[in-house]
Parts: structure tokens; C-alpha cells; sequence
């Protein structure tokens, strides 16, 4: 009787270990770029002013998602963020992020570049983070 309980217990002990092993799958590497800044190809955003002073902006962009193999990766969260700026999106099919409502950006008086920090996350990926994601430039 004692074996047969130990044995019950052992194979209810095997199964939840192999349960637990399949739930952490490992995890993949993605990648991500600011493909397209207020309608111009690229990572550079420029912000006009003439004379001292606060430069600021609103702006747009894409950013373009994929994996390790160069695979879209829908459905990530996409957060561009700095210099007093914001802005969020989720990637579509083709694992591309618009965007759009963006918090605008400044550049103090006394700074003439910067840069926007990039972070996406999606479910079964390593969270991605390029801290000079998105170049800021003051031109006069």
C-alpha cells in the first residue's frame, strides 16, 4: 500500500515539473528602428529655432519590429520617450508601430542635439531598449 502512494505521489510530482518546464519556453531576441520621423526617411528629427531659447516639437514616426530572422512581430508595445517627450504605439501585422499623438519634445537653450530612448516589449521576446533610438537636432 505504501508503494503504491509513493508512486502516485511520484508521478503527480513528474507531471507538474514537465508542466512547469513547457510554460518557460525560452524566450527570442527582436529587434527595432525608427524607420520615419514627420515624413522623412530615417532616425533624425529636427527642430527649428531661431535665436536662444526653448526649441519645441510634435512629431510622428514609424517604427519597424522583427525578430532574430527578420519576421514582423505584431502585436509589441512600442514606447519612444526623453528630452520632456513622449510617445506610444502597438505594432500591427506587419510589425510596424505609427506614432501619432506625441507629447512634444524641447531642447533647452543651451542644448542643440539629444536623443530619444526606444523600448519594445512583446510577449515570448527579450525586452528591447536602444537608448539613442531616435537623433534630435536643433538647426537654425
Amino acid at each position: 500500500m505504501r508503494l503504491i502512494v509513493v508512486l502516485v505521489v511520484g508521478v503527480i510530482a513528474l507531471s507538474a515539473m514537465v508542466g512547469a518546464v513547457n510554460i518557460f519556453k525560452p524566450q527570442k531576441t527582436l529587434t527595432a528602428a525608427v524607420t520615419k520621423v514627420s515624413g522623412k526617411p530615417g532616425n533624425l528629427l529636427q527642430v527649428s529655432n531661431s535665436g536662444e531659447g526653448t526649441a519645441s516639437k510634435t512629431w510622428n514616426c514609424y517604427v519597424n519590429v522583427t525578430d532574430a530572422n527578420g519576421v514582423p512581430v505584431s502585436g509589441a508595445s512600442v514606447i519612444l520617450h526623453g528630452l520632456g517627450g513622449a510617445g506610444s504605439a502597438v505594432t500591427d501585422k506587419k510589425g510596424v508601430a505609427y506614432l501619432s499623438k506625441t507629447a512634444g519634445i524641447k531642447l533647452n537653450p543651451n542644448q542643440d542635439s539629444g536623443y530619444m530612448v526606444l523600448e519594445v516589449n512583446a510577449q515570448g521576446f527579450y525586452p528591447y531598449k536602444n537608448d539613442n533610438a531616435l537623433a534630435v537636432v536643433r538647426v537654425n
